[in-house]
């Protein structure tokens, strides 16, 4: 049996594609549901374990060993937003919720995910301590924090992960869009060219694009870049639009991609969040 690596960053619904190949590629016979409380596909059974044929994990930032043919899931700056907000809700099931992140920050970040997050914060905010005795850190610096990822995309850690997934020419590497999750019909497509790939067909289309709507329906981030850019759209046709309900890493994205559209920076030490985009657009002196 020559197995097959799924190669992802955290976050970016590897595991979900391993049980996907394995029951609908590998034609295992499956018949529990791979979500957790968190809406993660990390439930597999021992006997799962034992005759996969699709084995998901972090390969190259591990340094694990990978077999000839691999598939890599790929994301772009578009993906940046949804795709962080899962990383914190799911790598290593931390369940960290990143609109709550001011709140008793190192205790959330202090675990080997995220512990570099408490240095690289630190050191860009000298005035911040994070420590058992001061656990929290203000809401306006994590903002402005995780902004530069958004506004300069290819300093974001997420996609510096990415560019370090590349293979020598001994292996055959599926490329295989994080954005495609999002969408039932494309996700099924690039199962289907990934099923040629592998030179194998489908197993039950039906069921798959069924277990693909109870993924969908786990995606609580899978509007989060919608919503953000509706803000941003509103702001550049100088509409009046109410601001309400947005995360801590949507306020981050709207203020990185203003100040590129308008090389005008945003608030700093802002502690609650703009409450309509009037309040911006002045700001912006639009």
């Amino acid at each position: 049996m020559h197995l097959v690596s799924i190669d992802f960053v955290a976050g970016s619904h590897g595991n979900f594609l391993e049980f996907v190949c394995n029951k609908f590629l590998g034609k295992l016979d499956i018949t529990f549901s791979p979500f957790d409380s968190l809406g993660a596909s990390h439930v597999k059974t021992q006997n799962y374990l034992d005759n996969r044929v699709f084995v998901a994990g972090h390969y190259v930032q591990q340094t694990r060993q990978l077999t000839r043919k691999i598939i890599r899931i790929t994301f772009d700056k578009d993906d940046l937003l949804p795709l962080s907000s899962v990383c914190f809700l799911r790598a290593g099931n931390a369940n960290i919720d990143h609109n709550l992140l001011e709140h008793n920050t190192y205790k959330k970040l202090n675990n080997i995910y995220y512990k570099n997050l408490i240095k690289e914060i630190t050191q860009a905010y000298p005035s911040i301590v994070l420590s058992d005795d001061s656990p929290d850190c203000p809401r306006y610096i994590l903002r402005e924090f995780f902004k530069f990822g958004f506004k300069d995309y290819h300093t974001h850690g997420l996609l510096l992960e990415l560019k370090k997934m590349n293979y020598g020419l001994g292996h055959q590497v599926f490329d295989f869009a994080f954005k495609k999750f999002y969408n039932t019909e494309m996700f099924v497509d690039q199962v289907k060219v990934l099923a040629k790939w592998h030179d194998t067909n489908i197993k039950n289309i039906d069921e798959l694009v069924e277990l693909h709507q109870q993924f969908l329906d786990k995606q609580i981030y899978k509007n989060s870049k919608i919503q953000a850019d509706n803000v941003i759209v509103a702001v550049q046709q100088r509409k009046e639009m109410l601001i309400s309900g947005l995360n801590l890493l949507q306020e981050s994205y709207i203020n990185g991609v203003l100040e590129n559209m308008y090389n005008i920076e945003m608030p700093f030490a802002q502690p609650v969040y703009f409450s309509n985009t009037n309040e911006i657009i002045k700001h912006l002196c639009l």
